[in-house]
């Protein structure tokens, strides 16, 4: 399996690093993508003895071009900065890959979602927001819904920042509109609806906020009979008052803490309840675990189909936490006290 990975950032650097360490994996070959000529030559260099490494520079037209011309990539991860995603999805579908976007970005993962007819079309899959929210939150909704007849309400909450591109994605989204559905779209102004949301250890308790969020959307695909769904995103009085100006300090090189909860109420057997599951990790890390568990199930053929789809409409929820947890990362349920 040939692998491309388009940015190398926190996740994309961290990505190379553990698909050479691997073992399970059969991947013979990573490719590493960067628009700058000075940081792709410092990234090509020999991983180890069975997995190549080169690297090539991005074109003014967006496309990736080795010393051959050619494109022989089984899977690519976009792991570039929220807003860039869009025109290297259209690029690498239009070569028939299995392309993988990290974007969190609501608008952006709106415009992926609808290229579902080009990837159909190219005869490709588009799976979108393979991260921590949207991804795995997505899938440990689905999860929580297994035990129920009916799902009538989802929220989700998250903590953290992967790098620097996911700190100024989480500024902008306190800056713009929360999209929320209840019983249809509607608007609410990011900043907003403050909730105090109870993660795993060692995040526990965090005042969590309306923001841009990319979840709701994604969600509603997989759950339209839902009456209410709602994203929410941790954030200090700082982080609101701020929002609406340009960040006041260089954000951190990677978030030390990051989690995501889950909240998905219904009905069992004419009774109503619900179910609360969460994860917690440094939120790269996270991401990282999400991105090798799709690889892991596209190199055994358990994901297969062509087309624009989120996460948790082309996985099975057990097999794929089992795989998640392989990679690192273990997810709770909170069962009262």
């Amino acid at each position: 399996m040939h692998v491309l990975i388009a940015g190398n950032g926190v996740v994309g650097s961290r990505l190379a690093s553990r698909l050479t360490q691997a073992s399970a994996l059969p991947i013979k070959q990573i490719t590493l993508v960067n628009r700058s000529a000075q940081r792709v030559i410092s990234m090509r260099r020999d991983r180890d003895n069975q997995t190549q490494v080169t690297a090539w520079q991005f074109e003014t037209d967006g496309s990736a071009i080795d010393e051959h011309g050619n494109l022989d990539v089984d899977v690519v991860v976009l792991a570039t900065a929220a807003g860039s995603q869009l025109r290297l999805a259209k690029r690498f579908l239009k070569a028939g890959c299995s392309v993988l976007a990290t974007s969190d970005s609501l608008s952006e993962v709106r415009q992926l979602l609808d290229m579902d007819a080009a990837a159909i079309s190219d005869g490709a899959l588009l799976i979108v927001g393979v991260g921590m929210a949207p991804g795995l939150s997505d899938v440990l909704v689905s999860r929580a819904a297994e035990d129920l007849d009916c799902v009538t309400e989802v929220h989700v909450a998250k903590f953290g920042a992967g790098g620097p591109a996911c700190a100024r994605q989480h500024h902008r989204a306190l800056s713009s509109f929360a999209l929320e559905w209840q019983d249809g779209w509607c608007q609410q102004p990011a900043g907003t609806g403050r909730e105090l949301c109870w993660f795993p250890s060692p995040v526990d308790a965090a005042d969590c906020y309306r923001a841009a969020l990319a979840d709701p959307f994604v969600l509603a695909r997989r759950w339209p009979q839902a009456r209410r769904i709602s994203a929410r995103m941790a954030a200090t009085r700082r982080d609101r008052f701020s929002s609406w100006l340009p960040m006041l300090r260089l954000p951190h090189s990677e978030g030390k803490l990051g989690a995501v909860r889950v909240d998905v109420r219904g009905q069992k057997d004419d009774v109503w309840m619900g179910r609360i599951l969460g994860a917690t990790g440094p939120p790269a890390s996270v991401v990282v675990a999400v991105l090798l568990s799709v690889i892991h199930l596209l190199a055994a053929k358990k994901i297969q189909g062509i087309g624009a789809m989120g996460l948790a409409e082309v996985v099975l929820p057990s097999e794929f936490l089992d795989l998640v947890q392989l990679y690192g990362v273990v997810s709770e349920e909170f069962v009262g006290g």
